[in-house]
C-alpha cells in the first residue's frame, strides 16, 4: 500500500507547476466573485490587474500593490494570482 501511495504521489507531482513570484513581479489577481464561487456574467473578466507584488510571505500568500492608485490589497493566496505578460 505504501508503494502504491508513493507512485500515486509521483504521478500527481509530475503535473504540478509551482508558482513562485518575487517582489516587483507583475501579476493578475482573480476577481473576488471567482474566489467566492459566485457566478459571473458570461463575458465578464475573471482576472484584474496588473498588480505589483510588494510582499512575499512564507505561508504562500502575497500582498499586492495597485500601481494606479498606490493602494495595497489584503493578503491573497498564491492560487488566485497568475503571471502578467506585457
Amino acid at each position: 500500500m505504501e508503494e502504491y501511495h508513493r507512485r500515486l504521489a509521483l504521478a500527481y507531482d509530475k503535473h504540478i507547476r509551482p508558482r513562485v513570484f518575487l517582489e516587483g513581479d507583475l501579476v493578475l489577481k482573480s476577481v473576488d466573485a471567482v474566489k467566492r464561487k459566485i457566478s459571473l456574467p458570461k463575458w465578464a473578466p475573471k482576472w484584474e490587474g496588473p498588480y505589483i507584488v510588494s510582499e512575499v510571505h512564507p505561508n504562500e500568500y502575497y500582498i499586492l500593490l495597485d500601481p494606479d492608485h498606490g493602494t495595497t490589497t489584503g493578503p491573497i493566496n498564491f492560487k488566485y494570482v497568475k503571471k502578467y505578460y506585457a
